[in-house]
């Protein structure tokens, strides 16, 4: 936890296991480092392209199979969370490209610190989220960091989402977190990172 502290300047409180590989072990020690374990429900499969002949038009298919869903009304009554990756340009534009698609297909697409109303997605208490009724009344910022997009794509960030008929960084059905290597982006960084360390303590 150190080593992310030093590297991202926050101390994460969550973190998503790498693969999803978990069993209540490992969720025992992430509880021990202060960590709550998210786990997406749908993965865009971003992180395949150009792997075992998985193509750019594979991963738009994932995409384009998750918005059909949203639309369909497969999340209306619980939303989900969908995983997506910040590791290359792909990874990156896949999100973007898709951004607009999204957020119309669902209700509200949201940051999962917002869905989940944590209003402290670090240790250090600099920086405060809205929660999901303050962030879909329009508050994106309390403190710290830099404001939350809702309306664009512009820094968003390739995270784990939760939704309520939605999709994306955390989908309760339209809305999307961009924030700052500060704030949610680290956020999304440090959770991996950190999924990374508990594979390596097994």
């Amino acid at each position: 936890m150190e080593v992310i502290k030093l590297v991202l300047g926050v101390t994460p409180t969550c973190w998503r296991p790498p693969f999803g590989d978990v069993d209540d072990r490992i969720r025992a020690i992430a509880h021990a480092l202060g960590l709550r374990t998210i786990i997406w429900t749908y993965d865009s499969n971003d992180w395949r392209a150009g792997t075992a002949n998985i193509t750019d038009a594979d991963i738009d298919a994932d995409y384009e199979a998750f918005i059909e869903l949203a639309q369909n009304g497969t999340f209306s009554t619980g939303g989900t969370i969908i995983l997506t990756h910040e590791l290359n340009n792909f990874t990156m534009s896949e999100a973007m490209k898709f951004y607009s698609q999204l957020k119309s297909a669902f209700k509200y697409l949201v940051p999962m610190g917002v869905a989940t109303n944590q209003s402290q997605p670090y240790v250090e208490t600099n920086y405060s989220l809205p929660n999901f009724d303050q962030y879909i009344a329009g508050t994106t910022t309390l403190s710290g960091g830099v404001a939350l997009p809702t309306a664009s794509p512009t820094g968003m960030s390739g995270s784990a989402s939760s939704s309520k008929g939605s999709s994306g960084s955390s989908s309760q059905g339209k809305g999307t977190s961009g924030a700052s290597r500060s704030a949610l982006g680290g956020l999304a960084v440090s959770a991996a990172f950190v999924g990374t360390l508990l594979r390596m303590l097994m």
